[in-house]
């Protein structure tokens, strides 16, 4: 393989972005001079006004260096999408990670082979013969059973490179955005442990040696002590790794909406360091050692979880209390959360973009308030602390305990409440478990971490009691598994919804803190915040009455062809608001079609599918229907006689789940309709009651959709014989075609293409290996890919007029004539 990086341009995208660096540094010291001069001055307000604006003008300098800076020599500069092998050398920086192969978590999904993880620096790329300097971190994904590579090794790569793609679809997860802000754009994947060859005997040593063996000694400690099943959850909880971590395990806390749990926060940190101080406190010596203990542990403990952005923003807060103790100081919360906020900023400038900072901020911030304000308004009542003091001890702790509880879940309510409008723009989903598991499930999770810091300390000085130690600490952990477990599978409830718009969001939390900063100071009265609060909440919801109102008196006819890879998944948008589904499953993960139909619907603000129509028995046709039947109401589904009279194994599965949430099941075949609306026409052409002989593909549903004198045909997979059945009716005059089986040339599609004569031909695939716009030649249709495209959308105007083709990737309008 032979692939030469660019070697002459710095940044990534747009040359001109090189200016952007001085225009920052500018920016930055004239607020710097301006606060310095409203200081001396002593006009302390205008001086803080400045001095929050210089720490913004000094965050977009790092962002914009992070974002788009990068050594000329960075290999992911010279990749595509595609898949393009490479031979490299490098450098291995950490111990590959074992990713075990997981059962499919349903009738519709793959089993994977095992992998491996291996963090990797590239120093060369390989250029015909000869080898090129080549720059960028990445991670190797080795599939194999054992891998014999150690961290420092100079190693020989044999592996199949790509650069990962900006989102397809809009509302979907950007991975070119992620790997940016990661600063990993390159994706190697290898097939094979001997594709990567150690170039030296023995791995060069560094200084960050004793960390990675410290790190992977534990890993390993907690892998042998804790069961299976359980080391998953022991690892996650404890190192942050999710490797091990089971998929039902992870869906179960997903879906009861305490996932929050398992990525480590400075939750887990600050039961680590309560948990330590309390020991500490037993040490002999002057008043700040425990201080200086906990500091020294909680810096270690950063450094072995390889300094995750939330638990430095944790550690500060925790290392900011151990130097109030130690210097005899007051502890200033919210100057140490602020603090935190600008330390993060620079350690990593993308995080407080990322939703799990902001909710982490959002929580901490939430909690703090609480805390102040039920302190600022509690009343002292000595009678009732003197009669308190007098009842037995059963009885005071049972208060106690009730007491703690109580406040427990009222603060589990007001971070519910708080975060709920960002949970819901970022994941669309939020369970009301949250607010009664979360303080439940933090008594198992502390002692499991607490149990699980002892496990580590008694490996070391007396390891024969290791798995008396691992039998105490597998209690909570199986204690938090199965309470998730048995709620999701018992009660589980989950909220999907579109989410609120940006704008909404922005505009609530400045809300919130207006109102949180007045009611602490006394300046605002409590039932004023209300109905501020309600005002605020009636603004959203006649925003989001209006656009049901403009959905429901829409004239237009929309079809919307979603990139799901190599599938179908095709929307129709009729007048007046109705929905109709075509398809909606990919080849391989089935989520992938479901999470992306789903970003489509909730960009458009759609929460119920009046029908679903399923083309024929293909997987890739019909796997994602499941998840979109979790997160969407759907009216009805339609498949053809055959499909429900000769199912197979996998559609009997899903005709099984259809009826068991009450959705009426109905058939199609030629010659029927569908009636929708008056100016729409829905006809199916194919196929009849009894089908044709051969595969399900010359079985697809074949339909036809007509407003206004203009055509849409989407013909799912159909091949011979099945086409010869189609094409010996009248011709149909067509504007716009779904190529037939995702373009291939085995559907033999060109007599259907001369019949049906189509200006425009989409075709729903994963290769780009597809003649595009740039193609086209005069007479003939003009050929458009979701793989290269993105989303494509058809749109039918109420004049008739020529169709509007809107191509998200390229975002040009384009009319046929």
């Amino acid at each position: 393989m032979l692939l030469a990086p660019a070697m002459t341009l710095g940044v990534i995208g747009d040359a001109a972005l090189d200016i952007a660096i001085p225009l920052w540094l500018v920016l930055f010291s004239i607020l710097i001079v301006l606060w310095g001069m409203l200081w001396s001055w002593r006009n302390e307000r205008h001086a803080h006004v400045a001095l929050i604006l210089a720490v913004v003008a000094f965050g977009g300098l790092l962002h914009h260096a992070h974002w788009n800076l990068y050594q000329s020599t960075e290999l992911s500069r010279g990749l595509k999408a595609d898949k393009q092998p490479v031979a490299l050398q490098g450098t291995v920086l950490d111990y590959p990670r074992f990713v075990p192969t997981r059962p499919p978590g349903s009738a519709f999904e793959f089993e994977l082979p095992n992998q491996w993880k291996v963090p990797f620096r590239i120093r060369q790329v390989r250029n015909g013969s000869s080898w090129e300097v080549a720059s960028g971190d990445t991670e190797i994904y080795v599939s194999g059973d054992e891998l014999k590579v150690r961290p420092g090794q100079s190693v020989l790569v044999f592996a199949q490179a790509t650069c990962s793609e900006g989102a397809l679809n809009p509302g979907e997860f950007d991975f070119a955005n992620w790997a940016r802000a990661s600063r990993r754009r390159t994706f190697l994947r290898s097939g094979f442990p001997d594709c990567l060859h150690a170039t030296e005997d023995g791995p060069q040593r560094s200084l960050w040696a004793p960390i990675r063996d410290a790190r992977r000694y534990v890993s390993g400690e907690l892998a042998a002590a804790i069961p299976p099943g359980l080391d998953g959850l022991a690892e996650t909880i404890f190192l942050g790794r999710r490797e091990r971590l089971a998929d039902e395990t992870d869906e179960a806390f997903r879906q009861t909406g305490t996932v929050h749990l398992l990525a480590l926060s400075g939750l887990h940190l600050g039961i680590l360091a309560l948990f330590a101080y309390w020991l500490l406190r037993f040490l002999p010596g002057p008043v700040w050692l425990p201080a200086v203990c906990l500091l020294l542990m909680t810096v270690s403990y950063v450094v072995l979880v390889d300094a995750r952005p939330p638990i430095v923003r944790a550690s500060i807060l925790v290392g900011s209390f151990c130097v109030a103790m130690i210097l005899f100081r007051r502890h200033m919360f919210w100057n140490t959360l602020a603090a935190a906020w600008i330390l993060v900023m620079c350690w990593s400038p993308t995080e407080i973009f990322q939703a799990g900072t902001q909710l982490s901020f959002v929580a901490v911030a939430s909690l703090a308030w609480l805390s102040g304000y039920q302190a600022m308004t509690k009343k002292i009542d000595p009678l009732r602390d003197l009669i308190e003091m007098t009842r037995p001890w059963p009885v005071k702790c049972w208060r106690n305990v009730l007491r703690w509880f109580g406040q427990m879940f009222v603060a589990s309510l007001v971070v519910w409440l708080v975060t709920l409008p960002l949970v819901l723009f970022h994941f669309h989903a939020a369970s009301p478990w949250t607010i009664i598991l979360s303080p439940i499930l933090i008594i198992p999770m502390g002692f499991a971490l607490a149990g699980l810091m002892c496990l580590l300390a008694v490996s070391i000085a007396l390891p024969v009691a290791v798995p008396y130690v691992a039998s105490l600490v597998s209690f909570p952990l199986w204690a938090m598994q199965e309470t998730v477990g048995v709620t999701q599978q018992q009660v589980g409830f989950t909220i999907w919804s579109a989410g609120p718009p940006v704008w909404w969001v922005i505009g609530f939390y400045l809300v919130v803190a207006t109102i949180g900063l007045l009611m602490i100071t006394r300046r605002f009265p409590a039932r004023w915040s209300v109905a501020v609060m309600a005002l605020w909440l009636t603004v959203g919801f006649v925003w989001g009455t209006a656009q049901a109102i403009e959905a429901s008196t829409r004239d237009d006819l929309v079809c919307t062809f979603v990139s799901v890879g190599h599938g179908t998944c095709v929307l129709i948008e009729l007048p007046e608001g109705r929905n109709l589904l075509y398809d909606c499953g990919r080849l391989g993960s089935p989520r992938r079609a479901s999470q992306s139909l789903s970003a489509v619907l909730w960009s458009k603000g759609i929460q119920h599918l009046d029908a679903v129509i399923i083309s024929h028995d293909d997987a890739d046709h019909y796997n994602g229907l499941p998840e979109v039947l979790e997160r969407f109401s759907v009216g009805a589904v339609y498949c053809s006689d055959l499909m429900e009279k000769i199912p197979s194994e996998l559609v009997s599965v899903l005709l099984e789940d259809i009826r068991r949430r009450d959705i009426p099941l109905r058939t199609l075949s030629a010659g029927r309709s569908l009636q929708a609306h008056p100016d729409v026409d829905l006809t199916i052409l194919h196929p009849t009651r009894k089908g044709v002989l051969g595969r399900d593909n010359a079985n697809s549903i074949v339909l036809l959709i007509e407003y206004h004198g203009r055509r849409i045909l989407l013909p799912g997979d159909l091949e011979s014989p099945g086409t010869e059945a189609v094409i010996v009716e009248r011709p149909i005059d067509c504007d716009v075609v779904m190529a037939p089986h995702h373009g291939s040339q085995h559907s033999q599609a060109d007599s259907f293409y001369r019949w049906c004569e189509p200006e425009w031909i989409v075709v729903s695939s994963g290769s780009r290996d597809i003649l595009g716009p740039e193609d086209a030649r005069p007479g003939e249709p003009v050929w458009l890919n979701t793989a290269a495209s993105g989303m494509i959308e058809v749109r039918l105007t109420a004049e008739g007029g020529p169709p509007v083709l809107n191509v998200w990737r390229e975002a040009p309008l384009l009319a046929v004539e």
